[in-house]
């Protein structure tokens, strides 16, 4: 996959995307792209009183926002435009330094301003003792980020992750605390438990929003002495653990509803770190696919523009997880090395994105060039002036919405 471009909008009111020309020479209005399937002058994204907006420049092949082809079109955030076979994500949003790519041999691989910010706080973190509790929706990578943590830490221990939502209710406390033998009828032979397997090193408490409360008292007492008492023993056993935790709920609802300890709370949650969806971050899409391609061993292989809009527009609720699983399954279905919509599921190939829009009303911009027709007799340099545009950016759209200046000059002119 090609390395992203990033172009700021900041101090600029208008800029074109085209394909490059060697007769024609890119600026600071032009941006150029190797895509022969773009017109030299492709779309315009421009800024007016309301915000920004996308105007298709009378291009051979369109301009889709969200997988659909306008002509005139606002922009939000996050927005997906496709002009020729390159894909754009707007974001109105202000990135202090120019976002870099993380090494493609490293643990995680961005653009988004929101991911890198996630990461860069985790790395900042790291070396200190501070617990840390990372939320996310499932599938995003808080596990991922978490033993990045560990790494980075520098504790000589193990990593170590416990699901306290897959462990049965009445077994939690043997696995964080370890159990001694005869303790109960199932407890044959002695058990460390995950605390005290981590020792010297890092435990990652994932789903902690569905840990029983008969467990979050032990925890606690754990966080607050450095001891764990381990299911039929007499003698506390010392413990020193970093505590990370990850959840996908808001815990202080849950803390609100009695479901969670608010002690246990102030305890965890020394600093939060917040991941998003990978719909937050579509501009992420590519290098992740990349990515899975070569695990895949199909470097080599090439998606189809439909292939691509649909893994683009699609919402991804279970996120970079599911987005490999679908990258992996269409590997194994493609042939020549070409992966095209068909080999993607029924649900990624007829995705819409929940805020898609459609076109834009043409009448307004419509309406205001026949008033100002209207009351410049026709003359469309005077249109033009009072518009804020060039002439040949308002003849544009003349063509385009089929007025005829002639239409509103006097006949005896």
């Amino acid at each position: 996959m090609a390395v992203p471009v990033v172009v700021d909008l900041l101090g600029r009111d208008r800029l074109v995307l085209g394909r490059r020309d060697p007769e024609v020479a890119a600026g600071p209005a032009l941006i150029a792209c190797d895509d022969r399937w773009m017109s030299r002058a492709h779309t315009a994204i421009e800024r007016g009183l309301s915000g920004w907006t996308i105007a298709d420049q009378g291009s051979a092949n369109g301009t889709l926002l969200n997988g659909q082809r306008v002509s005139l079109g606002s922009l939000v955030d996050g927005d997906v435009i496709e002009t020729g076979s390159t894909f754009w994500v707007f974001r109105d949003a202000i990135v202090d330094d120019e976002p870099s790519t993380t090494a493609a041999d490293g643990p995680f691989l961005s653009v988004a301003p929101n991911f890198q910010a996630a990461v860069a706080l985790a790395e900042r973190l790291a070396p200190s003792e501070v617990p840390v509790m990372i939320i996310g929706p499932t599938g995003t990578g808080k596990e991922l980020l978490a033993r990045h943590i560990h790494a980075l830490s520098g504790r000589p221990g193990p990593f170590v992750a416990i699901n306290t939502a897959a462990v049965q209710s009445s077994l939690v406390a043997s696995e964080l605390f370890g159990v001694e033998r005869g303790a109960h009828s199932m407890a044959e032979h002695s058990r460390t438990g995950q605390i005290r397997s981590a020792s010297d090193g890092t435990l990652l408490l994932d789903e902690i929003g569905d840990m029983p409360l008969e467990v979050q008292a032990s925890l606690l007492r754990v966080l607050q002495e450095n001891e764990g008492l381990p299911v039929g023993g007499d003698r506390p056993a010392p413990v020193d653990v970093r505590f990370l935790c990850a959840t996908h709920q808001s815990i202080p609802e849950l803390v609100a509803a009695g479901r969670f300890r608010s002690d246990l709370l102030g305890r965890l949650q020394g600093a939060t770190i917040q991941i998003p969806a990978l719909a937050e971050r579509r501009e992420d899409i590519g290098l992740l696919v990349g990515r899975f391609l070569r695990t895949y061993d199909a470097a080599t292989f090439t998606l189809t523009p439909g292939a691509y809009r649909a893994l683009m527009t699609y919402d991804w609720p279970r996120n970079v997880r599911e987005l490999q699983r679908v990258v992996q399954a269409a590997v194994a279905v493609a042939e020549s090395g070409r992966i095209e919509l068909a080999h993607l599921p029924p649900e990624v190939q007829h995705a819409r994105k929940p805020n898609s829009r459609p076109e834009l009303e043409e009448t307004d911009r419509r309406r205001e060039l026949i008033r100002l027709l209207t009351a410049h007799r026709g003359n469309v340099s005077a249109v033009a002036r009072s518009m804020g545009y060039s002439r040949m950016q308002v003849h544009r759209w003349l063509k385009q919405y089929g007025i005829n200046p002639d239409h509103y000059r006097p006949a005896d002119d």
